[in-house]
């Protein structure tokens, strides 16, 4: 006579970190409240395409876990951005292997590390309670779950945590101009993205449209398609970015100057 036994697999509780405004938050509120949310570790997939001041404070959320004896991880993707920008060309609406292929695969590393020990991921993702639409699984109810949203188990919404990082030094005041935080060469970044870019480095700004302008005439050569960035090209919103959108920016950054000296 057979036996059927269930065998629960251990979860290992990982808390999944940007360096943005909403993970920051999470893990604060994570590492205030062990008891309700159990963390093995804490992990941020690092890209070479991170902004500088997301990177600084990834350093600085890692001094504070091994402080509190929390493991912390960093894991590059296998392939770098140059390697894949060589392959597919820059990222766009069609073609995302930015997120498919680079980002994600520091999420499947992980994940197979995981479950190569026999235990079970669970990952802590700081989504807001006012992003449902987003969310994957219900809240209220994770214990068998693939993933939480701590920051929407509390009630706290997005609004909330951009009022407080406008004013947190530590985000280097990025967050008085945009609400969300990308990376450097996302093909979604928004005009006044593009000229925060062109702002503090200027080199990049100029690499991200060469990649573009040669995805365009490649896409052209090689496949007799016609391409264009944000469907105008390359040239016309590099030229708006640098003869519109810095103006606009750099006018905002002024603004917020004088108040520092009230």
């Amino acid at each position: 006579m057979w036996c059927v036994i269930n065998l629960s697999l251990r979860p290992v509780h990982y808390a999944s970190v940007s360096g943005g405004k909403d993970s920051f938050c999470m893990l604060n509120l994570i590492l205030n409240n062990l008891d309700k949310y159990p963390l093995d570790m804490v992990v941020h997939f690092e890209l070479e395409i991170d902004w500088g001041w997301s990177k600084r404070v990834i350093d600085e959320m890692q001094k504070r876990c091994e402080a509190a004896g929390i493991t912390f991880l960093r894991i590059k993707p296998r392939k770098s951005w140059e390697e894949l920008y060589e392959k597919y060309g820059f990222p766009n609406a069609h073609a995302r292997w930015c997120n498919s292929e680079y980002k994600l695969d520091c999420k499947k590393q992980l994940e197979t590390w995981i479950r190569q020990q026999n235990c079970r991921p669970v990952a802590y993702i700081g989504l807001c309670a006012d992003e449902k639409a987003r969310f994957k699984y219900k809240i209220g109810n994770w214990q068998d779950q693939e993933c939480c949203y701590p920051l929407a188990e509390e009630g706290i919404e997005e609004w909330q945590i951009l009022e407080w990082a406008k004013t947190e030094p530590i985000f280097e005041g990025y967050y008085k101009y945009f609400k969300r935080q990308g990376c450097m060469l996302c093909p979604f970044l928004s005009m006044k993205e593009m000229a925060y870019l062109l702002y503090i480095d200027e080199d990049m700004f100029n690499y991200m449209f060469d990649c573009i302008k040669e995805t365009e005439e490649r896409i052209l050569r090689e496949k007799g398609k016609i391409w264009l960035f944000k469907t105008v090209g390359a040239d016309t919103i590099k030229h708006r970015v640098k003869n519109k959108w810095k103006s606009i920016l750099e006018m905002e950054i002024n603004q917020y100057s004088i108040f520092d000296y009230m």
